[in-house]
Formats: structure tokens, C-alpha cells, sequence
């Protein structure tokens, strides 16, 4: 019995021994895979793609500017005259209000209608002071408008620039039928088209790029522009800085520049060097129109290629995944044998190795 004990005792040893054995060339054999694993996945060959990125810049503003020409009115003169005798003619003058921008289109509204009851006729002359002094000398006179034998008019006349305009006009009443005194109301308006201010007239939206990390190419610009009724407009596309010397009427640089259009896509390529966190994108609307505001609605975005890690061995991050998992279940495989391995010893009897 006792040399039966021995023979046990001594085939469990070496079963021990051989399992320690195989654990450890495991246990070894998956960090060596675990490591060749992670190597191959890393070290897998990968290729360089450029992706499309966009963003958008502007989403339906609308720019609301007022007429880039306005009419504008003053009165020149609202009198009776009377002619008595025996100077036989009555007369009166206006003068002209300031001009200090840009006007044109200069139109004199004149009325002139005979007071009496039956109305009598008159004469009627409209003159200029050096015109006006030539006829009142009995020399040869020019007039702007004359008239004889009516008991109305209602006319107008134009006067091409301001430059033509005089200090003064005259308004003159003369009697057309000897010892007829006629009274006749004279009303008269100065129009013109005035220019707005740049202000007025032209509205912008500004943008800032955002700032981008990486590589990055082919930069376009693309939108469109239209005005909501179909009315024409000037469109610019130019940076910040511009804008302003735009505005203040000096030298500038635009992006684009569309005239006389009531709506236009654009498709702007932009330098590299040109997209940057200090450059700011300004879309600028003028209103050339006379009298007539407008709302112009803009679309932008930018668009861009971006330079991306596309991996040209998808199969061997496979295989390395693979031999990575296998080496790590072996690793923790031997680990948990190893552990329970050394639990279980220090639960033997100090009697079994005594017997032994």
C-alpha cells in the first residue's frame, strides 16, 4: 500500500511539471502572437484619398436697399398776377434750390389759368433773367415757353443739366386783347432725380470662412442671386477690406462683379492662400433703379478637398486582427490556468506531502 502511495504521488508530480511546461510555451506563444498581431495592424500599407467638404455660407438672406435714384420736387412759384394798365404785363420769378450731389433730369411743371368769370385770354412767357430783361427792352428775347391768346396752359419743359439750369426763372402774365386785364394763378415745380447715398442704395453680407485643419485644395465658391420681383440689380463678390474702399467711392478689387442683372449663379475658384481665419467674404447688391426699392435674396457656400488615410490592405488588418485576438486569449488563458494552478497547491494537505 505504501509503495502504491509512491507510484501516485510520483505521476502527479510530473503531470504538474508537463502542465507548467505547456502553460508557460502558451502563455509565451500568445504574447508572441499578440504582439505580431498588433504589428501587422499597424503597420498595414494605407493610400491617400481627397475628400469633398462644403459648408454653407449664406442660407437665403435677403438684402432689402432703397432706389439708387429718387424724384425729388420743390416749388418754384404759387402768385397772381394782374395786369393793369398801363404796364400791360404782370411778372414773377423762382429760384432754383441747392444742388450739391448727383442730379439729373431736370423738369419744370408749369400751370398758369386765368382767374375772371367769363376768363379772359392772356399771354404767357416763361424766361430766364437775361432772356426776360431783353424782352422787357423790346430787343430779340429766346423763351423757354410762350404762349398767346389762351385762358390756360399746362406744360412742361425739361432742361438737360445742371450746369444749363439758371439762377432764376421768370413768370410772365401780358395782356393779349388791348385794355383786358386778365388775372391768372401761376403755379410752377422744379423736379429732378437725385442720386441715393451708397448706403441707401446697396446692402452686404459678410462671411468668414472657418478655420480648417489638414491639407486641403480646390477651393469654389457657388451661390446664387435674385432679386424677389424681378428687378435688375448690380452684384458684387469681393473681401472685406474692398468693400469698404468700394463704398467710399476709391480704387477696389472684386471676386465678381455682375451689372444689370435680375438674377445670376456664380462658380468662383479661390486661391489656397486666399482662405484663411482673417479672410472675410463681403456679397455686396447695388440698386440702380429709379424709384423702386428692391430685396435680393443670396445663396453662397464654400466648398473644398480635403486629404484623408484611405487603407489600401484591409486584408491584412484582418489577418492581424486575428492573430492579435488568438495571441490575447492566449495570454489570458495562461494567466487564469497559472492562477488557479497556484490557489490550488496552497490547498493541499500537509499530510498528502508527508505520505509522499
Amino acid at each position: 500500500m505504501h509503495l502504491r502511495k509512491i507510484y501516485i504521488g510520483t505521476l502527479n508530480l510530473v503531470e504538474r511539471n508537463l502542465n507548467t511546461l505547456v502553460q508557460k510555451i502558451a502563455f509565451i506563444a500568445g504574447l508572441i502572437l499578440l504582439t505580431i498581431g498588433v504589428f501587422i495592424v499597424m503597420m498595414a500599407p494605407a493610400d491617400f484619398g481627397w475628400e469633398p467638404r462644403s459648408r454653407i455660407l449664406i442660407d437665403r438672406e435677403t438684402l432689402s436697399v432703397s432706389a439708387g435714384w429718387k424724384t425729388v420736387s420743390g416749388k418754384l412759384v404759387e402768385e397772381i398776377l394782374k395786369v393793369e394798365t398801363p404796364l400791360k404785363y404782370d411778372a414773377c420769378w423762382g429760384a432754383m434750390p441747392p444742388f450739391f450731389g448727383d442730379e439729373k433730369d431736370f423738369v419744370i411743371t408749369v400751370s398758369a389759368v386765368e382767374q375772371s368769370s367769363p376768363q379772359k385770354p392772356f399771354n404767357f412767357y416763361v424766361f430766364n433773367q437775361v432772356n426776360f430783361d431783353l424782352w422787357e427792352a423790346g430787343s430779340s428775347y429766346k423763351a423757354y415757353c410762350e404762349y398767346k391768346g389762351k385762358t390756360s396752359v399746362y406744360f412742361n419743359f425739361s432742361i438737360d443739366s445742371k450746369e444749363n439750369l439758371p439762377d432764376v426763372i421768370y413768370f410772365v402774365v401780358e395782356e393779349h386783347d388791348l385794355g383786358v386785364e386778365p388775372t391768372v394763378l401761376v403755379n410752377s415745380i422744379i423736379s429732378w432725380t437725385e442720386k441715393s447715398s451708397r448706403t441707401d442704395c446697396t446692402g452686404y453680407v459678410a462671411s468668414t470662412p472657418q478655420v480648417l485643419i489638414g491639407e486641403v485644395k480646390g477651393f469654389r465658391l457657388r451661390g446664387n442671386a435674385t432679386e424677389s420681383n424681378g428687378n435688375r440689380f448690380n452684384f458684387y463678390i469681393m473681401e472685406y477690406s474692398s468693400y469698404w474702399d468700394w463704398l467710399a467711392g476709391k480704387n477696389y478689387t472684386a471676386i465678381l462683379k455682375q451689372e444689370n442683372v435680375n438674377s445670376l449663379s456664380f462658380n468662383i475658384s479661390l486661391a489656397e492662400d486666399q482662405v484663411s481665419p482673417a479672410f472675410s467674404i463681403c456679397f455686396v447688391v447695388e440698386n440702380t433703379l429709379k424709384d423702386v426699392d428692391e430685396k435680393i435674396i443670396i445663396n453662397a457656400a464654400l466648398e473644398w478637398q480635403e486629404k484623408t488615410a484611405i487603407s489600401t490592405a484591409f486584408g491584412g488588418k484582418i489577418v492581424g486582427s486575428v492573430i492579435a485576438s488568438i495571441g490575447l486569449i492566449m495570454v489570458i488563458a495562461g494567466f487564469a490556468s497559472i492562477f488557479f494552478k497556484h490557489k490550488k497547491e496552497k490547498h493541499v494537505s500537509v499530510d498528502d506531502v508527508e505520505t509522499i
